[in-house]
């Protein structure tokens, strides 16, 4: 199950690990093939090091994501809608309703939220709103298409105005 969106942009903490675990990884590759096997295969072994380091700085996302994972998999529907509304929680939101979407719930009630979400004065909170929007009701955000998380929050509110809430 992908829940990651291609349209959002910037590094997390887990992008950082992975990108230094390329640099990390490639240096030593680097260094490693230039002393064991000469100057003609240290490129090589930069490369391969770059991919193990990636693969393995890559780990702890793919631990937390399965732990999340498996926890909201384990909740009831209910626990899961009274998630969304817990503070600072808005970023797991494409995986609360992945889950309640498997599970056939009808997930009207918390396009409310989601609105509320595209309409923050957080940037953060509206890039996490808008995935869900265009994951979750992709017909409502078409009505919106031009709309950016990263426009001013003045421009945001406008075009989340326009919003026909008939599904």
């Amino acid at each position: 199950m992908r829940t990651l969106v291609s349209n959002q942009r910037g590094f997390t903490l887990f992008g950082l690990l992975c990108f230094f675990g390329a640099i990390i990884g490639a240096i030593i590759g680097y260094k490693y093939g230039f002393f064991r096997f000469g100057p003609t295969y240290s490129v090589a072994c930069s490369l391969a090091g770059g991919v193990i380091g990636y693969t393995v700085f890559r780990l702890p996302y793919l631990f937390v994501d399965r732990r999340i994972q498996y926890i909201l998999k384990n909740e009831t529907s209910q626990q899961l809608r009274d998630r969304l509304y817990i503070k600072d929680q808005y970023f797991i939101i494409l995986l609360i309703l992945t889950q309640l979407i498997n599970r056939h719930e009808n997930i009207n009630n918390e396009l409310s939220f989601v609105i509320g979400l595209i309409r923050s004065d957080s940037i953060d909170r509206r890039r996490f709103g808008w995935a869900a929007l265009n994951f979750a009701y992709p017909k409502i955000a078409i009505q919106i298409a031009e709309y950016q998380p990263t426009d001013r929050t003045e421009k945001c509110r406008t075009l989340a105005s326009r919003i026909n809430f008939e599904l």
